[in-house]
This record gives structure tokens, sequence and C-alpha cells, in this order.
């Protein structure tokens, strides 16, 4: 399984039109910037049962081995299409999950800010310079 479109507000975009809307605006650590498909790789990267298998990362993205399931798989690849996941879980560190279940039909996840440089990554610079420490 793999992404094959995806949306922010009403604008729709293949996985090729994402990378592209990265590498045209770059990344808001480097540029200032925020890109909400930034923020989009940030969710699909930390809100993901997801990993990937650690001798395979060598690999090109389409062959290494994701231990998950097919959906969490596909949306992994996808954020590591758009940048590094390693990195954003590096930022994040998750302190609580409450794991999708067919009754309920969602997951829970919460995150704890480890660096500083996440925030920029994961929301508008305006809300992140407004984001105090003991918001985590």
């Amino acid at each position: 399984m793999y992404v094959t479109d995806c949306s922010i507000g009403m604008h729709n975009m293949d996985p090729q039109g994402a990378r592209d809307q990265m590498h045209q605006h770059g990344q808001p650590v480097e540029s200032g910037r925020f890109n909400a498909v930034s923020q989009l790789r940030s969710i699909a990267g930390l809100c993901n049962s997801g990993d990937f298998d650690a001798a395979t990362m060598k690999l090109p993205l389409h062959e290494r081995k994701i231990n998950g399931d097919a959906t969490d798989q596909a949306i992994l690849r996808f954020s590591e299409s758009l940048g590094p996941v390693s990195e954003l879980r590096q930022m994040w560190k998750k302190t609580f999950e409450l794991a999708f279940n067919s009754k309920n039909k969602y997951m829970l996840r919460t995150l704890e800010l480890v660096q500083e440089k996440g925030l920029e990554l994961a929301l508008p610079s305006m809300e992140a310079s407004s984001f105090r420490p003991q918001d985590t």
C-alpha cells in the first residue's frame, strides 16, 4: 500500500506534489517560513505506529522493511519521502498512546517537545513563537 493523494485544506496533491512544495518553500527550520506540507510530514511521522527495520535503513525507501500495519507503512514511507522521520522522533517524545482499534476507529498519541527545533516543523512560526515550555 502507498499514499497516492494527500490534502491540506482544499488543496489536493500527490506525494510528488508534496515533495515539490517542500522543496519550493524550503524547510521551515532553514528558511524561517512555515510550510503546511512540513506539518503534514510531522503528523504522518509522529502519529504513526510503524517503524523502519534498522537493518534495511541503508536501502532505498521503497525497499525498506517497515514493522506495522499496511496503513502505517504507507504513511510512514510518505513522511520519510518528505524528510527523515528519525529527526522528527528525536525532537518529540511519545508520552501516551491509545492504540487504534476497530471499535473506536481512532488512535490517540500525546507528545512532549524534546528539542525546540521541533516546534518549527510542527507549528506555524507565529504559534511556535508563542509556545512556552510549560505547554508541553
